[in-house]
């Protein structure tokens, strides 16, 4: 007779032995105790997660289904359906696309960091790595991140929209931060957001952004003492297009933690996103939570700037981006305070590209990321020609900000040699000539120009080319094209440096 366990898990996907037990008795007529031996038993095609389960269930499936999208479903599902620790933190991976900092994960995962009758946020993220659910992984201007298992053979395609969305969350928080200290919701000096070092933490819990408020509502005294006892303003942010309510759940847990313990402060909460489902936001409003907006927090114009900008950095970009949606965003998110300058840097590339593609033709890739045996490195900008293939690095600076000498090491020594291991092992790029090329739109330090000059001159076997905001400038001006140097004259150069061709 065929194996009624594989036949199950065949027809139905991965499943809890329980649930397997009771198909078995229902359907099948097996007594409770010889449906839980026909399922122990199992067979060497059937395969058992090292993770409990209510009851000393363990999750089982057939080596074909292993890392499988229906794999992921099924075990995500079961373990929600236990309220298991594991299944909110991949549902926290599952809505942030499958990849997030490893500093990000004691604030997403719905665990506390260390609370009684709790597992901490650490534990789970320990777990999780030990059962290959969870995978490291170095991301350059990241750092060390983490993704879930089923995104193993395409991690390089969510790399950019994590980017992406990081980048955009960061401008966002930024802007609460300073709503918040404006308007007095939390203490001027002690609210936080998060950062690479450090996260922001109420109690057992981490946060996007919070910090102690002495608005009335949320102060308390104890007994005979005149001295307040602030409560806290804590917020988290996930900027997707929308966010659902399974997505709120890790939010949710980790909330209900908080608020259970008895001697800290009462909570103003706030989650922010870009837009959310119907069930999402009545969920949040019923539990007290104000379901924030980037277009009510701001305004819309600012809202439609953020969902453009996202777009834009999460694509690995081959085709002309118009230089009209670079100046809406400059025009709509850099009124959030400080947002110009980070704009200025993350978006420069797109200018290069524009710049590479009316001097050189349409062959242009950007945020191209370079594997090699020297090691891995992401290109800004390539530029390729049937002669010539550019790599250019830019920097996006303020004039009072220059490049240093670290910088132009870091290129020339880490860099350089990945980008030229790359060009040489790619099958149409051996024959061509090699440039590498750092733009800049402010200037570079003495000692970092030095370093640049010296190694143009030394350097035979390919070229090195380096440009300041002279150079960037006249450059540009030579492509001719009015929306080009329009955009770069308003908000990349601080002087109307630029003249219009005639």
């Amino acid at each position: 007779m065929a194996n009624l366990v594989e036949q199950y898990l065949k027809n139905h996907g991965p499943s809890l032995s329980s649930e397997i037990t009771e198909y078995l008795v229902k359907y099948h007529n097996l007594s409770a105790v010889a449906a839980r031996q026909r399922v122990s038993r199992g067979s060497k095609e059937i395969y058992r997660l090292d993770l409990s389960f209510p009851r000393r269930a363990k999750f089982l499936y057939l080596k074909q289904q292993s890392g499988s999208e229906l794999y992921w479903t099924r075990l995500e599902l079961a373990l929600l359906n236990s309220h298991s620790a594991y299944g909110y933190a991949i549902s926290a991976l599952r809505a942030r696309g499958g990849v997030i900092p490893k500093s990000h994960f004691e604030i997403v995962c719905g665990s506390p960091i260390k609370q009684k009758k709790h597992l901490s946020a650490s534990v789970v993220l320990n777990q999780m790595i030990r059962l290959k659910l969870l995978y490291e992984v170095y991301v350059e201007d990241i750092g060390t991140c983490v993704y879930l298992g089923l995104h193993i053979n395409h991690l390089d395609s969510l790399i950019p929209a994590m980017k992406a969305r990081l980048f955009v969350e960061e401008l966002t928080l930024r802007g609460i931060y300073s709503w918040m200290r404006k308007l007095g919701f939390a203490s001027y000096t002690q609210i936080k957001a998060r950062t690479p070092e450090e996260n922001p933490r109420v109690s057992t819990t981490a946060w996007d952004l919070a910090g102690p408020s002495y608005l009335s509502p949320l102060v308390s005294f104890k007994s005979g003492s005149t001295n307040p006892t602030p409560g806290f303003v804590v917020c988290d942010i996930l900027l997707t297009q929308v966010v659902t309510e399974k997505d709120i759940d890790p939010f949710i847990k980790k909330l209900s933690s908080l608020r259970s313990l008895r001697n800290v402060g009462k909570q103003l909460s706030f989650f922010v996103a870009n837009s959310y489902d119907q069930n999402a936001f009545k969920k949040l409003k019923a539990l007290g939570v104000s379901p924030a907006t980037t277009a009510t927090i701001f305004d819309n114009e600012i809202g439609r700037g953020m969902t453009l900008l996202i777009e834009l950095l999460a694509q690995v970009v081959s085709s002309s981006v118009p230089m009209e949606s670079i100046d809406q965003i400059f025009k709509s998110v850099g009124k959030i305070d400080g947002a110009s300058n980070r704009l200025r840097g993350a978006l420069f590339e797109f200018v290069i590209a524009d710049a590479m593609r009316l001097s050189y033709g349409n062959h242009v890739q950007l945020n191209k990321e370079c594997k090699t045996d020297k090691g891995k490195k992401e290109a800004d900008v390539i530029s390729i020609t049937s002669q010539k293939v550019r790599f250019i690095e830019g920097k996006g600076y303020n004039l009072n900000k220059r490049v240093t000498l670290d910088e132009v090491k870091y290129w020339l020594d880490e860099q350089v040699p990945v980008f030229r291991a790359y060009a040489l092992a790619h099958p149409d790029w051996q024959d061509a000539e090699l440039v590498f090329e750092f733009w800049t739109t402010s200037s570079f330090e003495p000692d970092a120009l030095n370093r640049l000059e010296k190694s143009k001159e030394i350097t035979k076997k390919y070229q090195i080319e380096f440009k300041d905001h002279r150079g960037v400038t006249e450059h540009i001006a030579k492509t001719k094209s009015k929306s080009l140097i329009s955009t770069y004259k308003e908000h990349f150069v601080n002087a109307p440096v630029v003249v219009l061709p005639s």
